[in-house]
């Protein structure tokens, strides 16, 4: 695999994403929203609703990340939500399918499994029962449906990536990171779990490069919680108390559980919160 396109190349993660790709000396073309800067090389701005624009963009790649979606519904109305995940990421797989490219890693999203506090058993796990909270989480639903149907049609080979809270790796990400680890109670919606972007890149990376095939969906998050405080007190404290935890685990352990990615493409998180911190 030589060239990958990035869709959302310059948001956060989408950055880091072409970072780490660009080390490893692959052949990127990156796609945003945003116009063309000054020092901008192999870019081109598309809105991934254009259909016919992400056919054309991804002609001659060997594999798309598609991290090109606004990350939540908060501040647009449903149908723009909607269309800024579903149909982008229709025309994603459309067009990657139209082009010849068989394998595509992107973005998913926690989301998809609600408030973690109504879940009656942790960890969780990619078979715990879906409750999206509004159109942003449904969408992601949607489309990892439909990526199982891709696969099944076109004999595609698509992972969706579970997104826990992800950490960019910038002067503002590290204030976002002792933020969170300065109080508890700003972490309890991913139970304190996070992931740095350049782990995310390497997840994408690793499914892309192995011959894994059909649709596949994975949780992502480092191994521990980003506090001092174990695990079991965050839970008694901020809205867990009682929930039937069925493995045993360990002090600081993250019970958002990414066993899944691991055992099936051998990826392991490399940076902690404490040394995105120091950095």
């Amino acid at each position: 695999m030589k060239k990958i396109v990035v869709t959302g190349a310059k948001g956060g993660t989408g950055a880091g994403i072409v970072a780490v790709l660009k080390d490893r000396g692959y052949d990127v073309f990156s796609i945003d929203l945003l116009p063309i800067a000054v020092g901008d090389v192999n870019y081109k701005q598309i809105d991934l609703r254009d259909a016919t624009g992400v056919n054309d963009a991804f002609a001659g790649a060997d594999g798309v990340i598609h991290f090109g979606s606004v990350p939540g519904d908060a501040w647009l109305s449903t149908t723009e939500a909607f269309h800024n995940v579903a149909v982008a990421g229709f025309n994603v797989f459309q067009a990657a399918h139209n082009v010849g490219i068989r394998r595509v890693a992107w973005a998913s999203s926690i989301e998809v499994y609600g408030d973690l506090r109504e879940h009656p058993t942790l960890p969780i796990t990619e078979e715990s029962p879906q409750a999206p909270p509004g159109i942003y989480g449904a969408s992601k639903v949607l489309l990892e449906s439909l990526a199982s149907d891709y696969c099944r049609w076109h004999n595609m080979a698509i992972a969706g990536f579970r997104l826990t809270r992800i950490i960019y790796d910038s002067a503002v990400g590290r204030e976002k990171m002792k933020r969170y680890v300065g109080e508890d109670a700003l972490g309890y919606d991913s139970m304190w779990s996070y992931i740095d972007a350049r782990d995310v890149a390497t997840a994408c990376l690793a499914w892309l490069e192995s011959d894994r095939q059909g649709a596949e969906a994975y949780n992502i998050g480092r191994d521990n919680v980003h506090s001092e405080t174990p695990t079991a007190e965050l839970l008694e404290r901020h809205g867990f108390a009682g929930k039937e935890v069925t493995r045993e685990h360990g002090e600081y352990e993250s019970l958002f559980s990414s066993a899944k990615l691991k055992a099936h493409l051998g990826w392991q998180a490399e940076y902690d919160w404490r040394d995105i911190i120091a950095e």
